[in-house]
């Protein structure tokens, strides 16, 4: 299955950082903002099936957000995280169109669960039947051309730094890579710092992936040992 992709609007620095690991530790592609105007930015460039959403945000009341998004792009999925926590505000957030609404300080594991139950409900995660309709030929990495194909035939254009994490996969075949093996290929330090710097880099090439292609990027995250790439080969 599929996982969906998740916009996280959230203004605490600590917070949406630590969300944002422990998406891409998840395998969830995630991009995220810290304000409204990043968000309807990001909605307006990447792929989105769900939307983790803080109501206090500096430039929009994130209700407005909600708002907007059940009279503009009602197949999303929303999930309000706020820490306001009366009967009144949970009453508000649901009126205007959260599917769930979840108070602050909320445990990781729960989220996920939440998204999770979500995105089946949306038909975000795929089918059995839709992924037996996908094309059965794998990903071409083409490092001189600097662009991946998919198996429908559509290219990605790479960066550099793509085309180095790229390689170690095809490289590998189908092993798993550990995370520092990836962070020295790209020249990250094996540091908090190092780890968000190719998390970046994994969460941009999936979100290009989905766009460019409509397929996920066959790069899974192994908890608590690396990265696994299938279907994946190069020239």
């Amino acid at each position: 299955m599929a996982s969906p992709n998740i916009i996280l609007v959230e203004d605490d620095t600590l917070l949406r950082e630590t969300l944002e690991e422990c998406f891409t530790q998840s395998g969830i592609p995630v991009v995220a903002a810290a304000s409204a105007l990043q968000f309807y930015r990001l909605l307006a460039s990447a792929p989105c099936d769900i939307v983790v959403l803080d109501i206090g945000l500096p430039d929009e009341d994130g209700l407005s957000i909600l708002r907007f998004l059940r009279q503009e792009k009602p197949d999303i999925g929303v999930i309000m995280m706020t820490a306001r926590s009366t009967v009144d505000d949970r009453i508000s957030g649901l009126k205007s169109g959260a599917d769930l609404y979840l108070t602050k300080p909320v445990e990781y594991e729960e989220l996920e669960l939440a998204i999770q139950n979500l995105a089946r409900r949306l038909g975000a995660f795929q089918s059995g039947e839709a992924a037996a309709a996908q094309p059965v030929n794998g990903w071409l990495f083409q490092r001189q051309a600097l662009r991946l194909v998919a198996p429908n035939d559509k290219p990605i254009m790479l960066t550099h730094q793509e085309c180095r994490l790229l390689s170690v996969f095809v490289q590998s075949g189908e092993t798993t890579i550990p995370r520092n093996d990836l962070l020295k290929v790209l020249g990250y330090p094996p540091t908090e710092s190092g780890d968000r710097s190719l998390n970046a880099v994994l969460v941009r090439l999936r979100a290009k992936a989905k766009e460019s292609t409509g397929l996920a990027l066959p790069i899974q995250t192994i908890r608590g040992q690396g990265y696994l790439a299938r279907n994946l080969t190069g020239e």
